[in-house]
């Protein structure tokens, strides 16, 4: 949803035409509004038509103060949707012990994950060879989605194998977090055993759950976890906005 068009003062605009370029005026006050807060990262700018009756501008105008702040990554603009607030990238950093909700910590930012639904699914061919199950076993699906400062950045389905955790996403549910719920069943130390990364189009169900066109391409986070005893615990398929998030693989 769009934010309504902010009441600024031009003042300063009008006063200096002719002394400095008009679109660089321009993009000083879109600069002040997004700093101040006026526009909230990831928010949508109103049309380039509507920022030119704003400022009594030609549209040429607005386009290159737009593209200027671009160009200093306070904008992103997407092709047929508009000018948008950069939003404040996630620095996830991958390796053995990485845990997303430590890196929010780190950079004092508020994470939050929900659960949006789970179901019981039988194990197919990639999933099992990853669990490391028989395609006639089972495994509980936990659909969660994670929120960064009250913005969605990412949609997960994480499969848990069964018998060893029924229930777990009841406990999922109750505390949010995955590390406590694996206690409950006695998993106290655990890592990552394998990550990949591939690139994916946006499903209609993931669209409507970001917020996001679904023609936008998404980064697919294969994750394998295994307990001390190196047995699988769950695999994950994150499907990341790239404006959100940006991964850092470890080598050291």
């Amino acid at each position: 949803m769009r934010d309504p068009m902010p009441s600024a003062n031009d003042e300063t605009l009008q006063q200096r035409r002719g002394v400095t370029s008009r679109w660089r005026l321009i993009e000083r006050v879109i600069e002040q509004e997004i700093r101040a807060g006026t526009w909230r990262p990831g928010a949508r700018l109103p049309a380039e038509l509507e920022l030119a009756a704003r400022f009594e501008v030609h549209r040429k105008t607005i386009r290159h103060a737009l593209s200027s702040l671009r160009e200093r990554n306070l904008l992103r603009i997407e092709q047929g949707r508009g000018a948008f607030v950069k939003e404040r990238l996630v620095r996830h950093h991958i390796d053995p012990t990485s845990r997303l909700s430590t890196a929010l910590r780190d950079i004092h930012r508020i994470g939050e994950r929900r659960v949006l639904g789970f179901s019981r699914v039988r194990v197919e061919r990639d999933l099992g060879r990853d669990l490391r199950l028989d395609r006639n076993h089972f495994a509980r699906k936990v659909d969660t989605i994670t929120m960064v400062d009250g913005l969605a950045i990412a949609v997960a389905s994480s499969y848990f194998p069964l018998p060893r955790f029924e229930r777990i996403e009841q406990i999922i549910v109750e505390t949010g977090s995955f590390t406590q719920a694996w206690r409950r069943f006695g998993v106290t130390t655990y890592k990552r055993h394998e990550t990949r990364i591939s690139a994916i189009a946006l499903s209609k169900a993931d669209s409507a759950s970001l917020g996001l066109p679904q023609r936008q391409p998404m980064i697919l986070v294969t994750n394998v976890n295994v307990d001390a005893a190196g047995v699988p615990i769950v695999l994950s398929r994150v499907r990341v906005a790239p404006q959100h998030m940006d991964l850092v693989f470890n080598f050291d």
